[in-house]
């Protein structure tokens, strides 16, 4: 059964209007309608069409969910990012009529946040999201779909949100991963690189398992990723590529040891910006690097094999609000 959110959180409902009295808090949707195998990492509640392209979703969140962070007074974008993935799934299967079984990709995610995210606590934090999904492709034979909203929680108003992503047939999905080499997990084909080990609380978090990163042992700069396929979040079902979630993730940890701060609070992500191009294979080592663009804003990069993965905007620390990325989902 899956386990209730309670009724004691700060704010019954995450906004103002009206359409949040019409959503469920009580329980959680079931975990096959945003593709997790454990209840424990479903974050959803319900979701409704509010006519057009709007959807308003509703959320809570757990103070002992991996993504949580453990040891932060705040939650964290990453936790909003992977809200706005599983969304992303559950309205494709409750509202586009996508069929369960279908491969999802994912194009691109991202945050701007006005605001540090509220404090978690023993009680379930209801959150809010209020987005457009459309499909902005002309190719008819294709589902490419996108959203982009605002997210609310304790009545506030804390950002805006976006998602790029694609359900695809299986014979398809599998055609696009056997295309130059890609395909199932082979054994790696070269030695890990050198790289120096960080602690949990080099990163934020607690536990051994949870650091996704390991640093360079020449350049500032440059990281490599260190996954588990044992991850009990990360992988808790069967992948044949690098999860996406684990890079924004591992983009999340470099911009903490590139920009760490002094102050407590005042380095906290305001925006997260992903893109991916190219999927990762679980058998080369994949680069992670770093460099300043300006207005608070570094730009990571994640390379495989000579190969892009994907790239990311970070911003620690209020900032002018950044222009968010559509493209055409891969």
């Amino acid at each position: 059964m899956i386990a209730t959110p309670g009724t004691d959180a700060h704010f019954r409902q995450p906004g103002p209007d009206s359409h949040w009295r019409r959503l469920n808090y009580e329980k959680w949707v079931p975990r096959e309608s945003v593709h997790k195998a454990d209840d424990a990492e479903v974050l959803l509640t319900d979701a409704a069409h509010l006519g057009g392209e709007r959807y308003a979703i509703a959320a809570a969140w757990r103070r002992d969910h991996y993504l949580a962070h453990h040891g932060r007074p705040t939650a964290d974008p990453v936790l909003l990012v992977e809200t706005v993935r599983q969304a992303a799934i559950h309205l494709s299967h409750r509202f586009f009529d996508v069929s369960h079984g279908m491969p999802f990709v994912l194009g691109g995610a991202g945050v701007d946040l006005v605001g540090t995210l509220p404090s978690l606590s023993t009680a379930p934090l209801s959150v809010g999201l209020v987005v457009n999904c459309r499909h902005p492709g002309a190719d008819a034979r294709r589902l490419r779909l996108e959203l982009e909203g605002d997210v609310w929680a304790q009545h506030r108003h804390l950002g805006r949100v976006r998602l790029r992503w694609e359900p695809m047939e299986p014979q398809r999905y599998a055609l696009i991963r056997r295309r130059g080499g890609q395909g199932a997990p082979t054994a790696p084909t070269e030695p890990a690189p050198l790289h120096i080990p960080l602690t949990p609380a080099d990163v934020g978090h607690l536990a051994e398992r949870d650091v996704l990163i390991a640093a360079d042992p020449v350049r500032a700069d440059s990281w490599w990723l260190r996954l588990d396929t044992e991850h009990p979040v990360l992988f808790d079902h069967e992948s044949d590529h690098v999860p996406g979630m684990a890079l924004v993730e591992a983009f999340r940890q470099a911009s903490r040891m590139i920009a760490p701060s002094p102050r407590a609070g005042a380095g906290e992500v305001s925006l997260l910006d992903v893109s991916f191009t190219a999927f990762g294979e679980l058998s080369a080592p994949v680069s992670i690097t770093a460099h300043p663009i300006g207005d608070g804003v570094f730009a990571f990069n994640a390379r495989q094999n000579g190969r892009e993965l994907a790239d990311a905007r970070i911003r620690r620390g209020a900032g002018t609000p950044a222009p968010v990325r559509i493209e055409t989902a891969c």
